[in-house]
């Protein structure tokens, strides 16, 4: 096994940030063993680590998870 990251993710929340990431890798075909996720500094902004098998490492990496993963915010009118 081998770890990734850290990736940085926005996201509302450090639940909603690993989501993220795991689908966005998962979508690529990347089997995710583990996540960590720490807080990235604000702003919305995550450090997403994760645990893959060795097999998938330059999958993950050709992934490019962190960069086109985000939430986009609404806002709502009233």
């Amino acid at each position: 096994m081998a770890e990734v990251g850290p990736l940085a993710i926005t996201a509302h929340n450090a639940a909603q940030a690993g989501y993220l990431a795991r689908s966005r890798a998962e979508q690529r075909g990347v089997h995710v063993e583990a996540i960590s996720v720490t807080d990235g500094g604000g702003n919305g902004a995550w450090s997403v680590t994760m645990t893959v098998p060795d097999g998938d490492v330059d999958k993950l990496t050709e992934a490019h998870v962190d960069e086109d993963t985000q939430v986009l915010h609404f806002r709502r009118r009233r």
